[in-house]
């Protein structure tokens, strides 16, 4: 089926899903305006493992501006909405590639090929046709797309279980890369509904350049995505339901990779001039959070096989994961722990004829890997975390990860998906496992201080130390890596068209 024809097909069948409830009589039928301004500085610092060569740097500072401006129209049977950014990003290292990118501020560098990087790009331009009630939608244009998200809108953002979420399931296999500069975005449509407690919906997007690509207007038109899912939201005791909130979620994902990228990032040692991957993923998600003794006990679990052609081999790979913790909601600070594990396969032979590694395609890669030194594809990650809020505007967080590769005879791999529609970086890299397996253990820190309702100052602090995996490949085997940045957010206020804010 032809990719419009596709998206007709499945409008059709989400806006006849599901009878909507009546507008509210009290709603409004005057278009309404609203407008996001931003600002992010951010300062950061590599020390990374010591490379072989001493031609190569691995230490290095540089840092960035973002600017944002979204407008949204919200009207009764229509919403409008556009956004665009300027990026500059400054003093990036020159000598900080081998072996791979050392670094974030190297891949920026790999990409622009000069020592800064700028651009101004479309972030957003979209038109949304939905019924008065806004229980069904059809989008089309340019927009950000965040799988294992779609029901957020079924709870509000600061809500128990939609933080517990986003830390656990959201973006495990497409996001927009929120921690880059240039981020990405997808174009195309996406059609949703939704019910009381269940939601639904599907989209197909050819995906933005982005990421660490400073041509962040240009679109992969040879890379194709395509989603599909549905939802149930849970509550259960009490007379408002506040006892147990939980979401249980199956989707699938299609992938579709044909750009002219020349390198290929897997342990066969196989050269190619062009991307040729075709896959598909399938899976399911539940996340619960339940009121226990005073405090609140979340845990989530998300899981995903995937199946296809992966550079005329048989795609066959899986990944798996649990997590859970306890927040003490009248203690000091509301302490608040977490212990996971996650499990990304790998593939034990790249002279045969499957791939069994796992691709985490689009994925938001520093929700799990805050350091950004390794990708959920053959790892092993296990993690205890603790988060505290000494001050209703202070919250802090520290982790410890200990990371092992999930066959040895694989590589140790890094990235965030696609960012460019040609040239040697796919954007996912990796180095050679050296036969061992040991990755090694990462200690890291953050924290967040709101120090006005529109400014807030962040800053994180990691310490890796490498295994036997790392020294394969490097001299040293300690990473520092920190980063402060300073964000400003102004949401002006929803006001009529006609009116101010």
């Amino acid at each position: 089926m032809r990719p419009r024809a596709l998206v007709a097909a499945v409008a059709m069948i989400v806006w006849l899903g599901e009878p909507a409830a009546a507008q509210d009589e009290g709603a409004s039928s005057e278009p309404a305006v609203e407008g996001l301004l931003s600002n992010l500085t951010r300062v950061e610092t590599w020390r990374f493992f010591e490379p072989p060569s001493p031609d190569v740097d691995p230490d290095y500072t540089f840092f960035a501006n973002r600017s944002d401006l979204e407008v949204h129209v919200r009207g009764t049977r229509v919403d409008l909405g556009g956004g665009f950014a300027y990026v500059r990003v400054q003093e990036l290292p020159t000598d900080a590639i081998g072996p791979g990118g050392l670094g974030t501020g190297a891949f920026y560098f790999a990409s622009s090929g000069l020592p800064y990087s700028y651009q101004v790009f479309l972030t957003g331009l979209t038109v949304s046709a939905h019924t008065a009630d806004r229980r069904r939608s059809l989008t089309v244009g340019r927009m950000p797309y965040t799988s294992g998200a779609e029901g957020q809108n079924l709870v509000s953002a600061s809500s128990r279980l939609a933080v517990v979420r986003r830390m656990a399931i959201d973006g495990r296999l497409i996001g927009t890369f929120d921690w880059s500069y240039y981020q990405r975005r997808f174009d195309g449509a996406r059609a949703a509904w939704s019910g009381d407690r269940r939601y639904g919906g599907a989209g197909l997007f050819l995906v933005t350049q982005g990421g660490y690509e400073e041509s962040a207007n240009l679109t992969m038109k040879k890379l194709l995505v395509g989603t599909a899912y549905a939802g149930h939201h849970h509550r259960q005791g009490g007379s408002s339901g506040s006892d147990l909130v939980a979401e249980s979620q199956l989707f699938g994902v299609l992938y579709r990779d044909r750009r002219d990228i020349d390198i290929r990032p897997d342990n066969a040692g196989i050269p190619v001039v062009a991307a040729d991957i075709t896959l598909g993923a399938v899976g399911g998600s539940h996340v619960a959070s339940r009121r226990v003794h005073g405090g609140d006990l979340d845990y989530a679990l998300w899981g995903a096989g995937q199946f296809g052609d992966w550079y005329g081999q048989a795609h066959r790979a899986y990944a798996v994961t649990a997590q859970g913790g306890y927040r003490w909601r009248a203690a000091p600070a509301r302490p608040w722990l977490r212990l996971g594990a996650s499990y990304a396969s790998g593939d034990p032979d790249g002279r045969d004829d499957r791939h069994q590694t796992f691709f985490p395609m689009l994925q938001e890669t520093r929700s799990y890997a805050q350091s950004m030194v390794y990708a959920q594809a053959n790892l092993r990650d296990l993690f205890v975390e603790l988060q505290a809020e000494p001050h209703a505007r202070v919250r802090l967080r520290g982790d410890l990860h200990g990371l092992t590769l999930a066959q040895a005879a694989d590589r140790w791999y890094q990235g965030s998906g696609a960012t460019a529609r040609e040239g040697t970086f796919f954007g996912y890299s990796s180095r050679r496992s050296s036969g061992t397996r040991e990755l090694g253990t990462v200690l890291e820190a953050s924290g967040d201080v709101r120090l006005l309702p529109f400014w807030s100052v962040n800053a994180y602090a990691g310490r890796m130390w490498g295994g036997p995996v790392v020294r394969g490949s490097f001299v040293g085997d300690r990473l520092f890596y920190w980063y402060v940045e300073n964000v400003l957010r102004l949401v002006l206020p929803r006001s009529p068209v006609t009116g101010r804010p």
